[in-house]
């Protein structure tokens, strides 16, 4: 018994040894989530030169375009009868002018828009009521748009109801309606057929003038080539001036989530550029067509940077794709989440 006794005290001496009681306060890290807003890029910052938003519709800008005819070309006898004064005769005359879209958009999709297309002669007489006898026949002007060989907008005069004299200018706006094709671009087809009229002098050399007027239509949709398209965000206040201070001191680093939903068929690079930040931060991305959940990587100094300070994010860098299909509701939208890593011990 006295043997067992000795062995049972040294074995419980042996435990006492081995036990290292704690006598400070125990470190570990932690992370800590900071709420932070998303942000949105408008298809607006990203629409190629000729295309704008404005509301809920496109304005794709067109170049003008004129169709000027010779009175010679369209009336064989008026040219042979050259500075003569002689009974004027009959004759039909059909022109065509295009207007191309913008070098970057493949189609646009019509909304409610129209052309303006001035016409003014330079004739001595009215093609279209060109003799004073009472009943005598009148012309007529047709106005035919068409893309990708689908009309798209039509008009016509009647000249027992509209006098084209020479000088003023004839106003007329077509309603559009369709889509309009890059290949085709809008065409615009003038045909006039004007009467035999009183006698006139004939000067083969004057004109009548077709302008379409810088025509900006309406549209609901476009496709679009975009080749490093710059994009530049509206700014995103992110508010971490209430951060404390003791906080920011023990921040070891941290990581941005972003959530990224992209409805277009786009791709390139993104700085997020956080504005307020001292010394100034920055970071790039990959932006991808659909959702895709990227993240940044903050160093210590960086957090340190950021927290505590009214933080404006905005968006900048480069975007490129072909073809995309571009809605003026549209928006990338950048949902964010802060996770910043903290060293609890006191320094």
């Amino acid at each position: 018994m006295k043997h067992l006794h000795l062995l049972a005290t040294a074995c419980a001496a042996a435990l006492v040894a081995a036990c290292d009681v704690p006598t400070d306060v125990p470190k570990w890290d932690m992370t800590w989530s900071v709420p932070s807003k998303s942000t949105s890029i408008s298809v607006n910052s990203m629409l190629p030169t000729g295309v704008s938003a404005q509301g809920s519709s496109f304005y794709v800008n067109m170049s003008g375009v004129s169709i000027i005819r010779a009175l010679g070309q369209d009336c064989s006898a008026c040219q042979a009868a050259d500075g003569l004064t002689i009974p004027k005769p009959a004759f039909t005359g059909t022109a065509t002018t295009t207007a191309a879209l913008p070098a970057s958009v493949l189609s646009a999709a019509l909304g409610t828009t129209t052309i303006a297309v001035a016409i003014q002669h330079t004739f001595g007489f009215d093609p279209l009521r060109p003799s004073a006898t009472a009943g005598a026949a009148t012309g007529w002007i047709r106005l035919v748009v068409t893309s990708g060989g689908v009309v798209i907008g039509r008009d016509s005069i009647n000249g027992a109801t509209t006098a084209l004299p020479t000088g003023p200018v004839l106003l007329r706006t077509i309603p559009l309606t369709g889509t309009i094709s890059a290949t085709d671009g809008v065409v615009v087809t003038s045909t006039i057929s004007s009467p035999a009229g009183d006698p006139v002098q004939m000067i083969a050399a004057r004109t009548m003038i077709f302008a379409v007027q810088n025509p900006s239509l309406t549209v609901t949709s476009a496709q679009v080539r975009l080749t490093n398209q710059a994009v530049n965000a509206a700014a995103t206040a992110m508010d971490l001036s209430g951060v404390d201070g003791a906080i920011r001191d023990r921040a070891m680093g941290g990581t941005l989530f972003l959530t990224i939903a992209n409805p277009f068929s786009v791709t390139g690079t993104l700085t997020l550029n956080f504005a307020g930040s001292s010394p100034a931060v920055s970071k790039s991305i990959n932006l991808s067509a659909g959702n895709s959940t990227p993240s940044v990587v903050f160093t210590a100094d960086e957090l340190k940077a950021l927290l505590g300070k009214n933080i404006n994010l905005t968006v900048t860098g480069t975007v490129n794709g072909n073809p995309v299909t571009v809605q003026p509701s549209q928006t990338v939208t950048v949902g964010t989440r802060l996770q910043v890593t903290l060293n609890s011990a006191s320094n």
